[in-house]
């Protein structure tokens, strides 16, 4: 396949993991194709040095730098400004790009006019599958995820229905793919003005795709191409927190996408999650820190819920 010079840019957003985009970058350098257009790291981190360190060693890379953490959707916006490509792929710091991933995904939407965003077979650093794409979220899959009551499930003919993650084995339409590595023509980011910044972290590509697919754009899911990620990468050490986030983040889609009725729903459904995190928390081992952190986040997620997530 050939495709012209310059048509993808690549946006890498970081928070505060400078050696995970030193091997981003790397595994981009590694490519070399005419294809690329501009790399840019957008950081998000409070010290600028090290993010500036490493792209410094990688002269096809610029960094533009956002002066505070504006979180993943905003990082992005910032990023997908600074360049003019036709397509842009949106990536993590803790991915890696792998060869032939960029030629499938061009290959793909350039072959379907009416898709706008299109989305890799993500893998781990084993080179094992990991979930790809989800389904559009609703209380009850929250409600089986956060339990795990979606594995008795996994054997029936409701499992896609009700996973909220899968990777099917052919190229085809999905609700959503995930956010890790998006790659979506830049016509369509610009029509719905890119990510929503009110999402601080989760959900803004979810919501993303969903927008789209409202005007008549479609997702895809390609698994010719293949992305390396490691995953919660800059979040591990503020897991509590993040957990309350991604409620917050989903209470933010269903107030805008399916309205009031919904978002009742969902606060039964997020202290049911909260509970089961608790429930974790009394787990052989965890300790009395790891306690304490669980009580205090069901409080906050129980707090939110009977609030109704206010503000968000």
């Amino acid at each position: 396949m050939t495709v012209a010079d310059g048509r993808v840019d690549i946006v890498i957003v970081n928070y505060e993991t400078p050696d995970l985009v030193e091997d981003c970058l790397r595994s981009i350098d590694e490519q070399m194709l005419a294809v690329f257009g501009k790399v840019i790291v957008v950081d998000n981190s409070a010290v600028p040095e090290p993010a500036a360190s490493v792209v410094a060693r990688h002269p096809t890379a610029r960094l533009v730098r956002s002066g505070t953490n504006l979180g993943y959707g905003a990082g992005a916006n910032l990023g997908v400004r600074e360049g003019e490509s036709d397509y842009v792929l949106v990536m993590n710091s803790d991915t890696r790009l792998h060869a032939g991933a960029v030629e499938a995904l061009i290959d793909d939407l350039d072959r379907h006019p009416e898709a706008g965003i299109a989305g890799p077979r993500l893998v781990d650093d084993r080179g094992a599958t990991q979930p790809s794409c989800s389904q559009f979220p609703t209380p009850g899959r929250l409600v089986l995820h956060e339990t795990g009551l979606w594995k008795l499930l996994r054997s029936t003919r409701f499992a896609e229905r009700c996973a909220p993650f899968f990777e099917p084995d052919v190229a085809r339409p999905v609700p959503c793919v995930l956010g890790a590595a998006l790659f979506i023509r830049r016509r369509d980011f610009d029509r719905v003005d890119g990510f929503d910044p009110g999402y601080f972290m989760y959900y803004e590509e979810v919501d993303l795709c969903r927008r789209l697919v409202d005007l008549g754009v479609v997702t895809r899911f390609v698994p010719s191409a293949t992305i390396g990620h490691i995953g919660a990468a800059s979040t591990t050490a503020q897991h509590a927190v993040m957990q309350r986030e991604m409620l917050r983040s989903l209470a933010r889609f269903m107030r805008r996408h399916e309205g009031d009725r919904r978002l009742i729903r969902l606060r039964a459904a997020g202290i049911v999650a909260a509970t089961a995190w608790l429930a974790h928390g009394f787990l052989p081992g965890r300790g009395g820190s790891r306690l304490a952190a669980s009580i205090a986040l069901w409080r906050s997620v129980a707090g939110d819920a009977l609030a109704g997530w206010s503000g968000v």
